[in-house]
């Protein structure tokens, strides 16, 4: 499953970068992307070392804009029986997508609609889903530093390991702080507040990265996920550290 995850987003990122490539050569295209894989720690409900890839893609003009991102992380261990022989053991396996597109009333005010999906085997729930739509201004922007926030109603839609289900009205509220600290590196933090009266989630992910060599880099991030209710027998804090190579299109 692993094996096969990474090689279909390595073909996809391979075949994206020739295409925006060609299609740069004759125009600026509003196309641009990222592609990730790497080694990383995780604590709280998986307690692992694992491999996780990433792809984004983005696109935006004058007016529009749409962001979309894939993300999946999946491990296995060999573990020994006790007759002596191994087998494989899925440790840690989870899938998510997230999209958001809008429009720009100009370069710093605009609107979104943004959705989510969520399937992790490991966190008590069969699968977390959430739709939101709100108003986002980017507050300050030069040379070196660019803050934005957002902010809006949503709803969220979850089904528990166990069938039950849940749905309710949520609150979202974003931010993203950029800064570049040398003309080849940049710190980077995103903080994604969802909350309703049923339970509060918080997502902040930091991040360094470096360029190599042209469209490659390496970046550390940090990722902390809170959720202030979770499913029996889970954590309520799950932690990623990360360091991937990057390569940008």
């Amino acid at each position: 499953m692993k094996l096969r995850i990474f090689t279909m987003l390595a073909l996809i990122i391979i075949i994206s970068g020739f295409f925006f490539s060609a299609s740069a050569e004759e125009e600026k295209t509003p196309w641009s992307g990222e592609g990730e894989v790497g080694y990383f720690l995780t604590t709280g409900n998986t307690e692992t070392s694992s491999l996780n890839a990433k792809l984004s893609i983005n696109y935006e003009t004058s007016h529009w804009f749409n962001e979309a991102k894939f993300i999946a992380i999946n491990n296995s261990e060999k573990i020994e029986n006790d007759d002596g022989s191994t087998k494989d053991k899925t440790s840690a396996e989870a899938y998510t997508f997230t999209d958001k597109a809008g429009y720009k009333f100009n370069e710093n005010d605009y609107i979104y609609i943004a959705g989510a999906y969520e399937k992790d085997r490991f966190n008590g729930y069969d699968y977390q889903s959430m739709v939101s739509a709100g108003y986002g201004r980017r507050l300050f922007k030069n040379d070196k530093i660019m803050l934005k926030v957002e902010i809006g109603p949503g709803y969220r839609y979850d089904k528990l390991d166990s069938g039950e289900k849940n749905d309710e009205a949520t609150l979202r509220g974003f931010g993203k702080f950029e800064w570049n600290l040398t003309e080849t590196s940049m710190f980077e933090e995103e903080l994604n507040v969802v909350y309703s009266s049923e339970l509060t989630r918080t997502i902040s992910v930091s991040s360094i990265k470096a360029q190599i060599v042209g469209a490659l880099a390496m970046k550390l991030s940090y990722t902390f996920d809170h959720s202030s209710k979770v499913p029996a027998g889970t954590e309520k804090t799950d932690t990623i550290t990360a360091l991937t190579l990057v390569y940008s299109f």
